[in-house]
């Protein structure tokens, strides 16, 4: 039995080591001159010492086939309750609310037992969450007294067309 238990530990360990092998870090220029079907061609002409004094792009950040990235941003949570006769009604209900004057804003359903939570929003600075939670709480003040910004990370659309 302890041959095994150490064998398992041992592959989940390998499995790991791989997969950090496997991740490489990408300059800005090289993912400035990697071509993209259906755009044009960038090519950096600069010397080594130069390229290597711009730095990498951030580990916390990565890019999605969507054209978003996924990086440490700001959410406006607007609900958490761990009632578990309503809670998930609530949620449901405040967020087709939230949608209904704001389409254009995501709204985001979270369990975690034993708490459910609605947060808004995909915004990189905490001044832009403060702007529109003030919005928010003109446009539906029955929210306004539960409504925190939190840290997250969040959802950026980026236009790619340079």
């Amino acid at each position: 039995m302890k041959l095994k238990f150490i064998s398992l530990l041992l592959l989940i360990a390998g499995f790991c080591l791989a997969a950090q092998a496997q991740v490489r870090r990408v300059t800005i220029i090289e993912e400035l001159e990697t071509p993209a079907p259906g755009e044009g061609v960038v090519k950096v002409t600069a010397d080594s010492k130069i390229k290597e004094l711009i730095g990498f792009l951030s580990p916390e950040t990565s890019f999605n086939s969507d054209n978003t990235i996924k990086t440490n941003g700001f959410r406006i949570q607007v609900f958490m309750s761990n009632d578990s006769r309503t809670a998930k009604n609530e949620v449901k209900t405040k967020g087709s609310l939230i949608n209904a004057s704001f389409s254009d804003v995501k709204v985001y359903e979270n369990y975690t037992p034993p708490y459910w939570k609605l947060f808004v929003g995909d915004f990189l600075t905490k001044e832009e969450a403060n702007s529109f939670k003030q919005k928010l709480q003109k446009a539906i003040p029955e929210l306004g007294k539960e409504m925190y910004i939190i840290q997250d990370k969040v959802n950026i659309q980026i236009n790619r067309t340079f």
